[in-house]
């Protein structure tokens, strides 16, 4: 259990990180200064310096906080008893939402992600770890090449979500998806 003081320090970085991402999808990461998260975080400079050391540091603690949502909601959508397809669905709508949640319509979104090197190998460990519980989810479930169709399940995924940034349809369109790319291969596993 977190002391008050702790509990008020937890809450103060929490704070200035969903300050300092707004401000970077707002202004974008390059444009966006310490000061400028400080005055929107509601704190002075040297306390914004006492929890994070430079803009980096609040960008790849950002980057994490997404990484570990999209990560649960992932897992989450996995789990269950349905058939795989839906399963499959499930959890690659659940990870985009956390994505589109978090980035929303901003026209700083690709920097937000792909701006700094450390990020760009958190987001390929993420997305190692999210194809591997993807094929074995397929390759559990009797799909011949799982390896591959979970690579075009997720680029078509990555796709949809470029092109459905703004629309409400994006987690019914990958649910979709998966279930008329996946329920062939299962049903020609049955015959």
């Amino acid at each position: 259990m977190l002391t008050p003081a702790q509990s008020r320090a937890a809450e103060k970085r929490d704070r200035i990180l969903e300050a300092a991402r707004e401000q970077f999808l707002i202004h974008g990461l390059r444009a966006t200064s310490m000061e400028a998260i400080a005055r929107a975080a509601g704190v002075a400079k040297p306390t914004l310096y006492a929890y994070f050391p430079d803009k980096d540091a609040i960008f790849l603690a950002i980057v994490t906080q997404v990484l570990d949502a999209k990560a649960a909601a992932f897992a989450q959508g996995l789990a269950g008893s349905e058939p795989v397809d839906i399963r499959v669905g499930a959890a690659l709508a659940a990870e985009f939402a956390v994505i589109t949640g978090v980035i929303g319509s901003s026209p700083h979104a690709a920097e937000f992600f792909d701006a700094h090197r450390a990020s760009a190998e958190l987001l390929a460990k993420a997305d190692a770890a999210a194809t591997e519980q993807l094929v074995r989810a397929l390759d559990e479930a009797g799909v011949a090449d799982a390896a591959r169709l979970a690579r075009v399940l997720l680029d078509a995924c990555f796709g949809l979500a470029q092109k459905n940034a703004g629309r409400d349809t994006l987690g019914s369109d990958i649910r979709l998806l998966a279930q008329r790319l996946i329920a062939p291969e299962l049903a020609a596993r049955q015959r």
